[in-house]
């Protein structure tokens, strides 16, 4: 009797299991109970130039949803990349489909396959002002990290949703379904750069220097037109650039070099700020500072000359001289109010290094002040500081902080949010601008700067050549070569400041650089006004 009991009651039970297996309002409800969510990865936001182009761009990428329990693994193999085929084999025992990133459509082979973009850099330019991104996409460096939370944000996240069995097969007669989970900002960057000067001067740099920078700057405004530093390196290929341990991801234009005489124009003007523009000097090629001899290049003597002449000749030995009329106090002064010594912010937890402008009490010994006056000694300086310093002199003597970032623009290109940077400042009288200029000017006329002549109208600048306590193989001092200028002369409308680091001889000098930019922004100016998003919101 007991065991007639015992097989009824299995009976029973099959007869339970086998009922509830086959109902359709049971397997709906067990199926709402597993339903799976997998994200698509989010489009980042992009960065454009000063009128509205892209720097940035996308390229479209394929997501195929792997289903524990069917053949996707085996077919999707093939498809994928070293990195995803380790991804797939890992999670062959999942119970949970996930979407993995495929080189194509992989519909018509029976797989759900989902679209995204890519960001990407079509034609790179910038890199080391923009920055890269790591593995995840995220930004690690430059404009990409200080705008990583904007960015991030832009574009719409979209989701697949399907429902599974407990062994996460799909649930027979359900198909995913891709869906907008959460509205994007649509946000970008609009920066100052002109994609066309800075791939002119890019080019420029790939023929003529192996390590260096250069910085365009419009006069009128002190917005960075150009940013480029040498040697470049590959966004979508960091690792290279680490391995290769070559500098190349560093961004000189925000770093500190020995500046050398491009500083003697902060004497030149604190010069005439002090009244002691009167002052001439014989120079027979050295001077003698407490027991220290300072030289000329070369020991040169260049004979009696005055302020004027000292900048022609880049005379050495006048301006220790006239370091010491003028004395520490007066030049640190009129250095710090030309933007030596502080930091620059580019934008949101990105500055430039604020470089070292020696104390006081420090240029109290003698010979570091007689070091001081002609840039050398513990001076140092940004590309970006000298570039600022060579534009309050080109547009009479007002001191724009250098902008690189206009703000955070919609989806049609309007500022939502402005970069805020200090107000303008008149630091230098107009006369002392206008003298300057004009001593500036015969530099490349006149002086040793010939070779930053344009072939079209004039232009004002500054030698400099800069010793950095660095050797090479042979025991010969590397050193640094600048040329900082304006263009042209008569109406300044670019400033532009070259550098070579740390090289034995440049192959081609920074002064003929500087020539080379000039003359193509002569081909490239034009007497239509470029329309920026703060010009737009003005005519609007």
């Amino acid at each position: 009797m007991l065991s007639v009991s015992l097989v009824l009651l299995t009976c029973i039970v099959l007869c339970r299991v086998l009922w509830v297996s086959t109902d359709t309002l049971y397997a709906a409800s067990a199926g709402t109970q597993t339903e799976q969510i997998t994200e698509l990865p989010r489009t980042r936001g992009n960065f454009f130039d000063r009128s509205g182009q892209l720097l940035t761009g996308y390229t479209p990428e394929w997501y195929a949803l792997c289903i524990p329990g069917d053949i996707s693994y085996a077919t999707l193999f093939p498809y994928v990349s070293y990195a995803e085929q380790a991804e797939l084999y890992e999670k062959r025992n999942t119970t949970s489909p996930f979407l993995i990133q495929v080189d194509q459509d992989l519909t018509m082979n029976g797989i759900p396959t989902y679209e995204s973009a890519q960001r990407y850099l079509p034609l790179p330019i910038a890199v080391h002002l923009l920055g890269y991104l790591d593995g995840e996409g995220k930004g690690v460096s430059g404009l990409e990290y200080a705008y990583d939370d904007i960015l991030s944000r832009s574009g719409d996240i979209s989701v697949v949703s399907c429902l599974t069995t407990a062994q996460g097969n799909l649930l027979t007669g359900d198909e995913p379904i891709q869906q907008l989970h959460e509205k994007g900002t649509g946000q970008g960057v609009s920066l100052t750069l002109d994609a066309d000067i800075q791939r002119v001067c890019e080019g420029i740099a790939g023929l003529t220097m192996k390590r260096g920078c250069i910085l365009v700057m419009e006069t009128a405004t002190g917005d960075l037109l150009a940013s480029v530093s040498m040697p470049e390196y590959d966004p979508n290929n960091v690792a290279k650039s680490i391995r290769a341990n070559d500098t190349s991801l560093i961004n000189r234009t925000f770093n500190a070099f020995s500046a050398g005489s491009v500083f003697k124009v902060v004497l030149a003007a604190a010069a005439y700020e002090n009244n002691l523009d009167w002052f001439t000097h014989e120079c027979t090629g050295s001077v003698e500072v407490a027991g220290q001899t300072y030289r000329c290049a070369q020991g040169r003597a260049h004979g009696i000359v005055n302020l004027r002449g000292a900048l022609e000749q880049s005379c050495n030995c006048y301006f220790v001289e006239l370091g010491r009329l003028l004395g520490e106090d007066s030049i640190r002064s009129e250095a710090e109010k030309l933007g030596f010594g502080s930091a620059c912010a580019i934008a949101p937890g990105l500055k430039s290094s604020a470089g070292m402008l020696p104390e006081s009490q420090d240029l109290q010994n003698a010979g570091q002040l007689a070091l001081f006056s002609f840039g050398q000694g513990d001076l140092s300086a940004t590309p970006l500081q000298i570039t600022a310093m060579m534009n309050t002199v080109a547009n009479g003597g007002v001191y724009y902080t250098p902008r690189f970032v206009y703000g955070v623009v919609d989806d049609d290109l309007n500022l939502t949010d402005s970069m805020q940077l200090p107000e303008s400042e008149k630091v230098l009288d107009s006369d002392t601008a206008r003298i300057l200029r004009d001593m500036l000017q015969s530099v490349i006329s006149e002086g040793i700067g010939r070779e930053a002549a344009p072939r079209e109208e004039a232009a004002g600048g500054k030698t400099g050549t800069a010793q950095t306590g660095q050797f090479d193989e042979e025991g010969e001092e590397l050193l640094n070569y600048w040329f900082s200028g304006f263009y042209p002369a008569d109406h300044p409308r670019y400033t532009i400041t070259v550098l070579q680091d740390g090289v034995l001889e440049p192959d081609v000098s920074s002064a003929a650089i500087f020539a080379q930019i000039a003359d193509s922004l002569h081909v490239l100016m034009s007497s239509e006004s470029i329309q920026t998003p703060e010009t737009a919101a003005k005519t609007s």
